[in-house]
């Protein structure tokens, strides 16, 4: 006896169960919201634009003139990135390319006193001078 067919027929009942939706049909069931729905809530949450506690602990880390203020207070979810990276030893060089290197074409960059923070953040890292 072969497993596909048994005490009720086998695969020519499915005919009987599944029945043929008109795909127009079949799209309206699937997605029942109207165009006007509103994504905001649907969306990634947005980033913290403060330092987090981690994060300020990364930054008293620092010694007071190596502590990168301009970052720290343009791009405050830069840095949470930053601290959350700091030990992985894999994550963080990837971070600071991403953040260091412009792979789009064009793009204009961070300011100049931000950019030179993240080039010494980038430098103690590599120090391995400040752990947490």
């Amino acid at each position: 006896m072969s497993i596909y067919t048994g005490s009720r027929g086998g695969w020519k009942d499915l005919n009987d169960v599944v029945q043929a939706v008109p795909r127009a049909q079949a799209a309206a069931q699937a997605r029942p919201e109207s165009a006007n729905t509103d994504w905001t809530s649907v969306r990634k949450a947005r980033p913290a634009e403060y330092l987090l506690p981690l994060t300020e602990k990364w930054f008293d880390a620092f010694p007071p003139e190596r502590a990168p203020c301009a970052l720290a207070s343009q791009y405050p979810r830069i840095c949470n990135l930053i601290a959350v990276h700091w030990n992985d030893m894999r994550g963080a060089p990837e971070l600071f390319e991403d953040l260091l290197t412009d792979r789009r074409g064009g793009r204009a960059g961070f300011p100049p006193a931000v950019r030179r923070d993240l080039v010494a953040v980038q430098e103690h890292w590599y120090s391995g001078q400040l752990k947490l």
